[in-house]
């Protein structure tokens, strides 16, 4: 998390203000996406859930009218006094009892099935029916050999029992007192498939549907789902409550419990099908908040940028504030105050650099004064005499170009030069150094400069100091075999370029940016770029470029036309 914190906060601002407003706009987005979908996944499930029972209220009403029909027939019938005349006559011969059975009994109890075709038969079971009659009158002993005689109840209402097994069956059955006696039973075997057809003709489409009579037993159960969405335990209703969206109806006249079930996923699916569709829609709106965001936080970031690196160039040396805001907010007002303050410091600076250069001349006057040139001259000239009436050949060159270096360093008390005797007060330095040095280092010289370029006038005494850490800094402290220092000179249409590099240790990239800048160490060094601020401004170039072990080349720029700034 800390990583995490530390590389936001190493990010741009540009990219903070990015993010931030990615996350401005993605935050509310996110909210509402899930808040319409939450809703929509609500609104889905009850309307699903209003179907399903808008769907079981109108199968389940459809069952209880046919269920009152049959009721209504079977209360008809028991209530018959032809029948009961026939359970309760007197037999006088077998011919008028059946005759009896045949014109008054079928006529009434296969009637029905003609009109209703969810009946199958109607019999009636009595104690005085000593001999079946096809499938409408039996002995009541038959009836205590049926599997729905040992569900009824003690009562005369109506009784609904499920057959299930390979002959599905519905029997409604009603019993027949003679005081405590049961004298006679009535059911009514009814079609199982069309009874429940109102119901299962709903179970399409992914759909499930239970029903259980008033003590749990199961009366039908099925369902038409695809294998993936089939409950494990089809026939209990506690799984299906918990497991599938579900609604439940009870109906009256026989106790049934039905439940019609569809799964909860199929209901969502929807809803997640349109969420998926709009994820396109969503990520345009992503992309848009990112380049939109990119594109806000660049134009307003793009000042503070350029700021910046304009700080970052003072800091290197360029004092010219080249950032401008006409705009009245924060920023407008502080690139204003920012330049107002640069301007302040630099007048502050070129009156320091100005009084330091005068007083740099008036010591170096000074010393001058103290020195007597044509003393030091006819000196180093008897010595030079000397070392060749003795043989002393190295003595005398390095006599020769002490006094070529001194004559082209003190130039008769001027700060400036020519270019032509900068260079040859460079090649005496070097003379002196090879000697010095045993001759460890290879110098090269690529001088490609016209007679005119050769008499421009350039500060003294500006190679010097960069040759001496060339040779102090980078050759002497490498170990390579073949050590080469190169001082070039070249020219431009507007310019003079003098070259000093060598192939000794280098340095890092910060440290030689350092060397140029205010806080070099060196003094040499930065009395040279000083001077060469303060006399050419912008015009006049110092750069430095190093890599460790490559070595170091130092490159300065002299305008052909200096402005007379000289002290």
């Amino acid at each position: 998390m800390k990583k995490l914190l530390q590389s936001f906060k190493n990010l741009k601002f540009r990219y903070k203000l990015t993010l931030l407003v990615l996350a401005a706009g993605l935050i509310p987005v996110s909210i509402i996406v899930v808040y319409m979908q939450s809703g929509m996944m609500n609104l889905l499930h009850e309307n699903e859930v209003d179907n399903l029972e808008k769907s079981l209220e109108q199968a389940v009403e459809t069952i209880e009218n046919q269920e009152q029909i049959y009721e209504n027939l079977v209360d008809y019938l028991s209530y018959s006094q032809d029948l009961r005349d026939i359970l309760t006559m007197e037999p006088k011969s077998d011919y008028e009892t059946y005759k009896e059975y045949v014109d008054v009994a079928d006529p009434l109890l296969q009637m029905p099935q003609l009109y209703h075709r969810e009946i199958r038969e109607i019999t009636l079971y009595a104690e005085s029916i000593e001999v079946p009659h096809g499938n409408t009158l039996m002995p009541l002993s038959r009836a205590k050999e049926q599997e729905w005689y040992g569900q009824l109840e003690s009562g005369t209402l109506m009784q609904w029992t499920v057959t299930r097994g390979a002959d599905q069956e519905i029997t409604a059955s009603r019993k027949f007192y003679d005081g405590d006696d049961i004298t006679a039973v009535l059911s009514m075997s009814l079609n199982y498939r069309s009874v429940l057809e109102p119901f299962t003709n709903l179970l399409l489409d992914n759909m499930g549907g239970i029903i259980l009579d008033a003590d749990g037993r199961v009366v039908y159960a099925g369902y038409s789902m695809d294998e993936e969405y089939r409950p494990a335990q089809s026939e209990s209703l506690d799984y299906i409550q918990d497991n599938y969206t579900c609604s439940i109806r009870e109906m009256e006249g026989t106790g049934w419990t039905f439940c019609m079930y569809r799964p909860t996923e199929i209901i969502t699916r929807s809803a997640m099908d349109l969420l998926i569709g709009n994820i396109p829609l969503v990520g345009i709106c992503i992309v848009l908040l990112v380049l939109l965001g990119y594109l806000f936080s660049r134009r307003i970031v793009s000042c503070l940028e350029r700021l910046t690196e304009n700080m970052n160039q003072i800091h290197m040396g360029f004092r010219k504030v080249t950032v401008s805001s006409n705009s009245n907010d924060e920023v407008g007002v502080l690139i204003r105050s920012f330049r107002r303050m640069m301007d302040q410091m630099n007048h502050l600076i070129s009156e320091v650099y100005e009084g330091k250069i005068r007083l740099q001349n008036s010591e170096m006057k000074a010393l001058q004064a103290q020195i007597n040139p044509h003393f030091l001259y006819n000196s180093l000239s008897i010595i030079n005499w000397k070392a060749l009436e003795a043989g002393e050949e190295e003595i005398s060159r390095v006599t020769l170009a002490l006094s070529t270096y001194y004559r082209t360093s003190l130039n008769r008390g001027e700060t400036m030069t020519t270019v032509e005797n900068e260079l040859n007060n460079i090649r005496a330095y070097l003379k002196i150094q090879l000697i010095m040095h045993d001759n460890s280092f290879q110098v090269i010289e690529n001088i490609s400069l016209d007679t005119e370029a050769m008499c421009l006038q350039t500060p003294k005494l500006i190679l010097q100091p960069f040759v001496e850490n060339a040779i102090d800094h980078g050759l002497d402290l490498s170990e390579k075999e073949e050590k080469c220092l190169t001082v070039s000179a070249s020219q431009d249409v507007d310019s003079i370029w003098f070259e000093i590099r060598d192939n000794g240790v280098g340095m890092e990239k910060e440290k030689a940016e350092e060397i140029t800048s205010y806080q070099s160490k060196g003094y040499g060094v930065r009395n040279v770029c000083e001077r060469i601020r303060v006399l050419y401004g912008t015009e006049g170039i110092v750069r430095v470029e190093s890599s460790p072990g490559e070595g170091t080349t130092v490159a300065i720029q002299i305008p052909k036309k200096p402005e007379k700034r000289m002290g």
